[in-house]
């Protein structure tokens, strides 16, 4: 019987390590396998990196070329098991030419269901009523496969990093998916822009993304997703006066890079002092929404 269980687990090994026998693994087999593992996670932690370009071509005369630099730098930590979270991002812009123009970091703490965030100098505290809706919206994981899992995935092959094996997989977004982040990247650059851009046009005939995901051979978690994505709004697709020049264009460059690991580490996340005596405030509720447990 020992030595049955041993086979079995040895196979098991094979299977995820690329094969059994002379079969590949499948995307199907991987992505059964982050599933299962992400269902069973109580920690993790994460970083997010987006670098983005924004250029607008002769909007100030022809030959010329105006835009931005924008830089997110996003960590934090998220207990699941006690429905807990921490993260700090802080965002910068600076000129095509490299001169800061201005930075924000934002802090924000979700605890014995209520969310604090620090505002400026100050913090303020949002009650939950339901702290599983709380810190799904905080669950960067939990985002990042629901997009895998509507989206066709490809196993591209494995890579060695210090020792360590993992699946690489190249993701193709399905419509939805790929709207959502055409969407989500231009708007952080500026909220406004979509309203300048047929976005629908932008989306059939103006985007380039390449999407791929590493996968630790060793857990069947994620380890990092990888996003480089060129969107380009020229004419036809540029909502602008007739009485415009036909040759402005807006261009936009991403790289966003997603790291998770820190896998069922120990995750405690305390207040800080000065967000303790934050005022907390209750959400707007229909009026037969029960929260006296608050």
């Amino acid at each position: 019987m020992t030595k049955r269980i041993l086979l079995v687990l040895a196979l098991a090994a094979a299977a995820f390590a690329g094969c059994i026998g002379d079969r590949p693994i499948s995307s199907g087999e991987v992505e059964a396998r982050m599933t299962e593992a992400a269902g069973d996670l109580e920690s993790y932690r994460f970083e997010i990196e987006m670098d983005q370009m924004v250029e607008f071509s002769n909007f100030d005369g022809d030959g010329s070329l105006d835009g931005e630099v924008i830089s997110l730098r996003w960590s934090g930590a998220i207990n699941l098991t006690d429905q807990s979270s921490m993260e700090v991002s802080t965002s910068t812009r600076a000129t095509l030419a490299g001169n800061r123009t201005a930075e924000d970091t934002v802090e924000v703490y979700f605890i014995n269901s209520t969310l604090y965030q620090k505002m400026g100098d100050e913090w303020i505290g949002l009650f939950q009523p339901d702290p599983a809706f709380g810190i799904e919206k905080v669950d960067q994981l939990a985002h990042l496969m629901e997009m895998i899992e509507r989206s066709e995935v490809v196993v591209e092959g494995s890579d060695n990093v210090d020792g360590q094996e993992f699946v690489r997989l190249k993701v193709n977004p399905d419509n939805d998916t790929a709207y959502g982040i055409m969407l989500g990247q231009i708007s952080s650059v500026d909220p406004r822009i979509p309203l300048m851009i047929d976005m629908n046009g932008l989306f059939e005939r103006g985007r380039e993304l390449d999407w791929t995901v590493w996968v630790t051979e060793e857990t069947g978690l994620p380890t990092e997703s990888r996003i480089s994505a060129v969107y380009v709004a020229g004419p036809g697709i540029l909502r602008m006066p007739p009485e415009s020049p036909e040759n402005l264009e807006i261009r936009f460059d991403t790289l966003e890079v997603r790291r998770f690991g820190g896998y069922h580490e120990p995750v405690v996340v305390t207040l800080p002092e000065e967000a303790k005596a934050a005022p907390v405030y209750l959400p707007d509720l229909p009026e037969d929404e029960n929260v006296s447990s608050f």
